[in-house]
């Protein structure tokens, strides 16, 4: 972060202010005491806080600078006896200054406020300012600007989320990460990035593009994904692979239907979708296992429900593993 005098230096340069002049503004700045104006800058600031946020332009600087002048008793004709040559250059020069060490600095330091939302035991839906949901899972967080920047959409994920991008060309949907990042246009897709392990996006629909942050020359830098399709990236060999994703991607699309359905599925992979969905081991025995289920449930449902849909359906029995912490189905009427 750049203390005050960096900061106006970078405004001055951007308004091509020749190295002389630079050096004159910033001797003249030194030697007069704007603590007044700075506080009055301050001030109405606070008051314009949402016309400034995105963009100062030349009529709204002359605006708060005619506003400022008159709140403090100061008259344009002060300025020109003494800066006839410099009349333009100061007023912007006198703006720049008090949003610089006032207002501009203090947004720059803020910027727009930043929301975070954080899940624990349970998963939350989150709706960002453009209209895009999040549905973030347990033990997971996701950090975003209260307002999104003219330029591109930006948030910040750790865990695992399913997106449901709204489509706007003009503004990319970037989401970051400790491992990777991913670039959309409008979509649905799952991330999931944990410190220590692979992280690995899972498009649903749409297109997207992931990279990691900081790729060696030698690896794969970017990968593009379509439907259907994942990229899985691994730390410890800095690998980004693309990789097939069917199967992920129908259990992601059942998930934010908000109801599972099969048709004649071996049960074991039934199994595989309630321990996933769950979190909570859930497996079969032999016999089982090659059962075909047809039915569904509802995300709604809890999973001892779910067991006992399956259970009654194959004629089978649930019972408790051996660390008491998930289930076994066993037997069952296989057809």
């Amino acid at each position: 972060m750049p203390n005050r005098k960096e900061y106006l230096k970078q405004l001055l340069n951007k308004d091509n202010w020749t190295a002389a002049e630079q050096e004159w503004m910033m001797e003249y700045l030194d030697a007069n005491d704007f603590a007044e104006l700075e506080m009055v800058a301050a001030e109405y600031f606070e008051a314009d806080i949402i016309t400034v946020k995105h963009i100062l332009d030349k009529r709204l600087s002359d605006r708060m600078l005619k506003n400022i002048h008159q709140r403090i008793g100061i008259k344009d004709s002060s300025f020109k006896g003494i800066f006839r040559l410099y009349k333009q250059k100061i007023a912007a020069a006198a703006v720049v200054l008090l949003l610089a060490g006032a207002a501009g600095y203090m947004l720059l330091q803020h910027r727009v406020k930043q929301k975070v939302f954080a899940t624990t035991s349970e998963r939350q839906t989150v709706k960002l300012p453009d209209g895009s949901v999040v549905y973030l899972e347990k033990n997971s967080s996701i950090t975003f600007p209260e307002i999104f920047d003219k330029k591109n959409r930006e948030v910040t994920l750790k865990g695992e989320a399913f997106f449901e991008i709204n489509h706007d060309a003009q503004h990319p949907f970037i989401i970051s990460s400790s491992l990777i990042n991913t670039t959309v246009l409008g979509t649905s897709f799952n991330m999931e990035v944990h410190e220590g392990n692979i992280a690995r996006v899972v498009v649903v629909s749409g297109m997207v593009q992931v990279n990691t942050r900081e790729s060696q020359p030698h690896k794969n830098e970017a990968l593009v994904l379509t439907a259907n399709k994942s990229a899985v990236y691994n730390p410890a060999s800095d690998d980004l692979q693309l990789q097939d994703a069917t199967d992920d991607a129908r259990f992601f699309a059942q998930k934010m239907s908000g109801k599972f359905i099969y048709k004649g599925d071996p049960l074991a992979k039934v199994a595989a979708d309630l321990q996933r969905y769950y979190n909570v081991p859930v497996v079969t025995d032999q016999r089982s296992a090659q059962c075909r289920f047809y039915g569904s449930f509802n995300t709604v449902d809890d999973l001892e429900k779910a067991l006992s849909l399956i259970a009654f359906s194959l004629d089978a029995r649930v019972k408790k593993d051996n660390a008491n912490s998930g289930y076994i189905i066993v037997g069952g009427n296989c057809k």
